[in-house]
């Protein structure tokens, strides 16, 4: 991505603010200007496409995934717990005339012990999870209907010594329908292909996702820490570039 990140800026108390946009707009690098038009690159990368067949794995992980909304969707296994900035992130959807306890934004699936190809998948890229707070290895399968209202990623408390280490890498495991979307900055995301792989500017860029086709949109989303092996990758990755899970 062209953009660099100023990592080493101060972070306001976030109960000095009423609403969650506004504390992620003040700590945002994004140009916040309609009249320029974000180009792929700028704000997010594809960095390849995995070849393979997890189609059987894809239709359980459909299955098996349960609803999520602003207040639940940091559960995590058996711990329940919730954003710091809750208040603020259910202020934006009620300003928005929204319910956020009645948004639905994607459902989610943690349990990763029968999808060993998808589990392959999303240890590709060598992200450091394990022992890492806050870090995750999550299938999101966006159901007709549930979207995630546009916001920015909160991602500092990862690694408070050095948040550059920080990734969010997303794996699509379908086909793009019409009616399916995801939007970095004012550039709308579609047209992917199964197996597909971006990774985005996530504490700067405002982001959204919506499914409004009659096909569920699954994808794997991986949260963690860049190891050597990940900074090799993304070194050379390309939206051409080929992964093959053996």
């Amino acid at each position: 991505m062209k953009h660099v990140t100023d990592w080493h800026k101060t972070l306001a108390k976030p109960d000095t603010y009423a609403s969650n946009w506004d504390w992620c707009v003040e700590h945002s690098e994004y140009h916040f200007d309609d009249s320029v038009q974000d180009q792929p690159g700028d704000w997010f990368d594809v960095l390849g496409i995995f070849q393979g067949d997890w189609t059987e794995e894809r239709n359980r992980l459909v299955a098996e995934s349960a609803p999520v909304n602003w207040a639940t969707r940091k559960f995590y296994g058996d711990a329940d717990t919730e954003s710091p900035m809750l208040e603020q992130e259910e202020y934006d959807i009620v300003q928005g005339g929204g319910d956020p306890k009645e948004l639905m934004l994607t459902n989610m699936n943690d349990g990763w012990e029968t999808y060993p190809t998808l589990y392959a998948m999303m240890d590709y890229f060598g992200l450091e999870v394990s022992g890492v707070e806050g870090a995750k290895k999550r299938g999101h399968v966006q159901l007709t209907g549930q979207m995630f209202n546009r916001h920015i990623d909160k991602l500092w408390d990862r690694c408070t010594d050095d948040p550059e280490r920080v990734a969010r890498i997303t794996v699509m495991l379908d086909d793009w329908q019409p009616g399916q979307f995801y939007m970095y900055g004012n550039l709308v995301y579609s047209n992917w292909k199964a197996g597909e792989v971006h990774i985005f500017d996530w504490p700067n860029v405002p982001h959204c996702t919506a499914n409004t086709s009659n096909t569920p949109r699954a994808v794997l989303q991986v949260t963690g820490l860049k190891t050597g092996r990940t900074r090799e990758i993304l070194a050379s990755a390309s939206s051409d570039k080929l992964y093959t899970i053996i």
